[in-house]
């Protein structure tokens, strides 16, 4: 077959998945349009409510509710005899059995009608899309429009059929909590109604790797790690461990469960070289600080580049080149850490098209190449860093960036344009400041500076 022939074929077949994507869009749409609409009538019809109105800010449930918030024994005798008649009802439609199973033909139709209900009911009140990830309802998720949150619609149906008695209290709680969060945001942009965000930003999240910064001390998991007696890693496992809290208790006691099955006078290191189980314990014994995780792409693009950019004393002039960027649309905080001259010099072949790669080591004892994709730890040198991030001011870099876009409004040949790269300014100038954080309690303690990448939050 020829080149062109094979180029044809490839086309012909990416477009019929396109479309069969979109099918199956399309046919989980209407699902979920008529199942909200099949709940919110069979409640209607049985109960005689209209549960829009339970949720209607100026209803009396949501007054009662706001009321009360924060005292417990009041909001329980304060509650409306809809929530009462709705809790009763939902619950009704449970039947004889004690509890929800999903896998009775009967209770996933109430399960995915009120799952649908809920998440079609905010998605038209708010703004936002349908992330379809998977033929599993439990993986949909909702992402708004005007604010960055998802919400998952039937994990939160589901926890509210399986709580029992006040359930329709928290779910009016948190569709009231949703809506108080976009009036908060309504309000910062000046009464005006704003889309931010779109369907990709949210795919984004689950589909885009994540970078970390980690301070480690190191001193002491080498002699906890190569040096001292299992028993004793243990003792000192089980003395970090809280400091953790307690979401992480259950990853703690699998790790000393099982380095209990070592021999426990000699060292960890002389018996395993097991990477899984050194990162584990690095964790718990030797973590001193860590950033919040970032996308990698925002790292790289804009996060590296604005921390070599600095805060710029004035900003340069704007080329046709420059301009015809902005009239592609190009995100503003974007373009500002392009056209802006670096004040440190950036390593464009380096880690993360910045770091040299004679400031990079390994943390493992037992290999010299890095697998960073796989998951690989990098040690880098926290020295890299220090002239970049002792004098920055994350603040100041965000009101340089807000001069910058008065800046662009004043070229008479450039587009006339929206800060629309104000939450990414915000996000990069976030992760500076954590980085600096970081780095300075590494360099304060002698620690190791790490980097490791993270798979997508799923």
């Amino acid at each position: 077959m020829s080149e062109s022939g094979k180029q044809s074929e490839s086309a012909t077949k990416l477009a019929e998945a396109e479309q069969e994507a979109r099918d199956r869009f399309e046919k989980a749409m209407t699902e979920l349009r008529e199942g909200a609409y099949r709940f919110s009538a069979r409640a209607r019809d049985q109960s005689e409510l209209i549960i829009e109105e339970l949720i209607d800010p100026e209803g009396e449930t949501v007054e009662s509710i706001a009321e009360h918030e924060g005292d417990q024994g009041a909001l329980a005798l304060a509650q409306s005899l809809e929530l009462i008649t709705f809790d009763t009802w939902l619950f009704g439609q449970i039947g004889d059995k004690e509890e929800l199973d999903l896998k009775s033909e009967e209770h996933w139709d109430v399960w995915f009608t009120f799952g649908a209900w809920i998440g079609e009911t905010m998605r038209r009140r708010h703004g936002g899309h349908w992330l379809l990830m998977g033929d599993d309802p439990h993986t949909w998720r909702v992402g708004f429009s005007k604010i960055f949150l998802e919400i998952a619609p039937f994990v939160f149906a589901e926890v509210l059929l399986r709580m029992g008695s006040g359930a329709t209290r928290k779910m009016v709680s948190e569709i009231e909590r949703v809506r108080t969060q976009h009036e908060e945001q309504a309000e910062k942009d000046n009464g005006r109604s704003l889309d931010r965000f779109l369907a990709q930003h949210y795919i984004r999240l689950h589909t885009v790797p994540l970078g970390q910064w980690m301070s480690m001390d190191f001193q002491r998991l080498a002699k906890l790690w190569n040096e001292e007696p299992v028993a004793k890693l243990i003792d000192a496992i089980k003395e970090s461990g809280p400091r953790l809290g307690p979401g992480n208790a259950q990853v703690v006691e699998q790790v000393v469960t099982a380095i209990s099955r070592a021999k426990q006078d000699e060292s960890i290191a002389k018996q395993t070289k097991d990477r899984g189980l050194f990162e584990a314990i690095a964790q718990i014994v030797a973590l001193r600080r860590a950033t919040a995780p970032v996308a990698i792409d925002i790292l790289e693009r804009v996060v590296m580049p604005a921390l070599h950019v600095g805060v710029p004393e004035k900003f340069p002039p704007l080329d046709d080149d420059d301009l015809g960027n902005l009239r592609k649309g190009v995100e503003l905080f974007a373009f500002f850490v392009e056209v802006n001259p670096h004040k440190f010099q950036a390593d464009d072949e380096g880690f993360l098209g910045t770091i040299p790669h004679e400031q990079l080591t390994t943390p493992y004892a037992d290999r010299d190449v890095l697998e960073i994709g796989k998951g690989d730890w990098v040690v880098v040198n926290p020295a890299h860093f220090v002239p970049m991030l002792e004098g920055l001011d994350p603040q100041a870099l965000l009101d340089k960036y807000d001069e910058f876009v008065k800046y662009i409004g004043s070229i008479p040949d450039a587009p006339r344009r929206r800060d629309d790269g104000r939450i990414l300014a915000e996000t990069a100038i976030r992760a500076l400041a954590d980085l600096q954080q970081c780095v300075v309690t590494a360099a304060q303690n002698q620690d190791a500076l790490l980097f490791r990448l993270l798979p997508p939050p799923g």
